[in-house]
């Protein structure tokens, strides 16, 4: 073979693997970058997962004072029929009764950075289904409570004062609080962020 073709031969292969190894190279790159990507889109969901599980710990206190306060109406019918009678400190007891079982409470729990993975690809460069169902759950279980909540309240609001400490302790919207799926998304998303 004659040197010509030689020299040719040995820059057809030196072109060849440098465009591969800028291929390569930019494949490595690119991992790189949605790697970082989707930890960054993770730290959100998992910090809205978080905030989002603290406000349902809040309403669910709440809604158990609401329980307590309903209880004590319950107990203490006559004190709501003689109000006009009661000594100051039983009346600032039942009046603050009266206002946590009155009391509107709603709840939103925002889902912002699930909208941000669903209309990105990021959801697709996460990788790992078993993540992704248990993000998904998450959010569902967010607006579980977030409907369980309104339509208690909007329920409660048909009730007539006097019928309202029972009702309310019949139906209490604190099964439908429970933030369990929210727990494993979170559990699930700081495994993924340790690795």
């Amino acid at each position: 073979m004659s040197d010509a073709w030689k020299s040719f031969f040995s820059e057809l292969v030196a072109v060849i693997l440098g465009i591969v190894i800028t291929f390569a190279g930019q494949g490595i790159i690119d991992r790189a970058h949605d790697r970082k990507e989707v930890r960054s889109a993770l730290q959100l969901v998992r910090t809205e997962l978080i905030s989002n599980r603290q406000d349902i710990v809040d309403l669910r206190e709440i809604l158990e004072q609401v329980q307590e306060s309903a209880q004590y109406l319950a107990d203490n019918p006559a004190q709501l029929k003689n109000i006009d009678r009661l000594d100051s400190t039983t009346l600032s007891t039942v009046t603050y009764h009266q206002g946590m079982v009155l009391a509107e409470v709603s709840v939103t729990l925002p889902h912002d950075a699930l909208e941000l993975l669903k209309t990105s690809s990021i959801f697709q460069k996460i990788g790992d289904n078993g993540l992704s169902m248990k993000i998904i759950r998450a959010y569902d279980c967010c607006q579980v409570i977030v409907e369980s909540i309104d339509r208690h309240f909007i329920a409660k609001n048909t009730q007539s004062d006097d019928d309202l400490p029972k009702w309310l302790l019949a139906h209490s919207p604190l099964p439908y609080t429970d933030p369990a799926d929210i727990d494993k998304a979170i559990t699930a998303i700081n495994v993924f962020l340790r690795q």
